[in-house]
């Protein structure tokens, strides 16, 4: 169930026994287009069995059938949206919410309390409005960036694709998931959100 939440698309964990065969569990993505996996496992035909719930379910396939199901797969499937790019996110905030650094520093005071079981809250902040001039580009390969605004900085670290998109923009307008942090320097306190995905949009082309 991890796995499959983590990565957003339909899972097998499975163990190669001694009779050539991988016996396992499955599990889907919940909330997509593919709504019965059992179904679909045991109509491709590799499958020795596939039983137990629409989505949750024990399997058994040759070791041996594992690449043509994988390719059969890829190619059944690639239309199906899996929803890759939602987030499960705790908090909700516009660029300009006056509570966002508040609540950075409040989440981030005790990192130790997250941890397996306890994930690090999630943030979606909309609305970022910025100019090119707003944009640093840091560290050593300049692959790192940084935006200050409204009293929180906006990091994204190894964001070479990232760059090459700001880079594009004239008046530029952000959506970001990410993580709270904080930041000490010299005895300073700063909130940050570490960027997990984000969506950028140039202002110029909105109407």
């Amino acid at each position: 169930m991890k796995l499959a939440s983590r990565f957003k698309h339909p899972t097998i964990v499975a163990r190669l026994n001694e009779e050539g065969y991988d016996r396992g569990s499955i599990r889907n993505v919940s909330d997509c287009e593919l709504t019965d996996l059992k179904a679909f496992l045991n109509d491709s035909g590799y499958f020795e069995y596939v039983q137990g719930h629409a989505n949750a379910a024990g399997c058994s396939i040759m070791d041996s059938n594992l690449r043509a199901f994988h390719e059969y797969a890829n190619e059944a499937l690639k239309s199906i949206d899996f929803n890759e790019g939602a987030y499960d996110v705790n908090f909700v905030r516009a660029a300009t919410d006056r509570d966002i650094e508040d609540m950075i520093f409040e989440l981030g005071a005790n990192p130790e309390v997250w941890g397996q079981g306890n994930p690090e809250a999630m943030i979606y902040v909309h609305d970022i409005c910025i100019s090119p001039n707003e944009v640093q580009i840091m560290g050593s390969k300049k692959d790192t960036v940084k935006i200050e605004k409204n009293g929180v900085a906006y990091m994204k670290f190894h964001a070479t694709d990232m760059i090459e998109k700001l880079n594009k923009c004239n008046e530029i307008k952000m959506n970001v998931v990410g993580r709270a942090n904080i930041n000490e320097w010299m005895g300073n306190q700063t909130a940050q959100i570490f960027i997990e995905d984000y969506e950028i949009i140039d202002n110029l082309l909105e109407f």
